[in-house]
């Protein structure tokens, strides 16, 4: 990869860390490899993406087990921390980390009606 490349790749995060409370946004390659990381200090890009890099191959397994064509995205909700991973392209993965308040996975339990 050229530095113009990485250069181009680190732009395309800067958006996604300009909003409050993302401390790493990183996109890693599907054998968990960085490709670019803007992250807080102390957030270890190197370790979070070696973790990450099989997640959406999970995600894409379960996906086929019931029938579904593809894994659009992997919340991770921690204590007082959420991941999100999704696919960036066909190789790569995008992932944010962020505080609870940045990063929302909003559901809604639907009961049977009584």
């Amino acid at each position: 990869m050229t530095d113009q490349q990485s250069d181009s790749l680190a732009a395309t995060l800067r958006p996604y860390r300009e909003n409050p409370g993302v401390l790493a946004a990183l996109l890693v390659s599907r054998d968990g490899f960085i490709v670019a990381a803007d992250a807080d200090q102390g957030v270890d890009a190197t370790a979070i993406a070696a973790h990450l890099g099989g997640v959406l191959d999970v995600g894409a397994r379960l996906a086929r087990e019931l029938g579904q064509r593809e894994t659009r995205h992997v919340f991770i909700e921690l204590d007082d921390l959420t991941v999100l991973v999704s696919p960036f392209g066909d190789e790569l993965l995008l992932a944010l980390v962020g505080e609870a308040e940045a990063l929302t996975c909003e559901y809604r339990l639907r009961r049977p009606s009584a």
